[in-house]
């Protein structure tokens, strides 16, 4: 998570801002809404030793998005997260992607990967398949990166 064990998650969350030479009030308006869409706004003032890996993860996630970047890289993010906070962080993620900002994320999770608005499956590094997820329903998104990775763990036919 690459969170800092001395400084408080609000002070981890906050080093990016505090880099960019950001007001004191600007962070406190960015990070509150985060913090609670997070779920970890009664967390703020602990250490990362003081919380679980689940919570780290969301700290590192809040750091990552309060600049806005253009582009958020997100390996496994669901990785330590149980299944509820994973749906709301991809709940979120999507928002943040419905608000402008490009997120790439590797993940093995077939479920994180049907959120995708694209999906590209990587097989002995080259693009061995894609799916663009058009007008199809997270379910079904599932079942054809489900299907395709069927075709990649038996050797069969490319799914159309």
């Amino acid at each position: 998570f690459n969170l800092l064990d001395t400084f408080s998650l609000k002070d981890n969350i906050f080093l990016p801002l505090v880099l960019s030479g950001k007001k004191y009030d600007e962070m406190e308006k960015k990070i509150k809404p985060i913090a609670q869409r997070l779920g970890i706004e009664k967390l703020l003032e602990k250490y990362p030793y003081e919380v679980s890996g689940g919570q780290k993860q969301r700290a590192a996630i809040a750091r990552a998005i309060i600049t806005r970047p253009q582009l958020i890289l997100a390996d496994e993010p669901t990785g330590a997260l149980d299944s509820k906070a994973a749906d709301e962080l991809l709940t979120l993620f999507n928002a943040i992607n419905e608000d402008g900002q490009t997120i790439l994320m590797v993940t093995h999770s077939v479920k994180a990967a049907s959120h995708a608005k694209r999906v590209l499956f990587i097989k002995d590094g080259e693009v061995f398949h894609q799916l663009y997820r058009g007008n199809l329903t997270n379910e079904q998104m599932f079942q054809k990166i489900s299907d395709t990775l069927t075709v990649l763990t038996t050797g069969g036919e490319q799914v159309e």
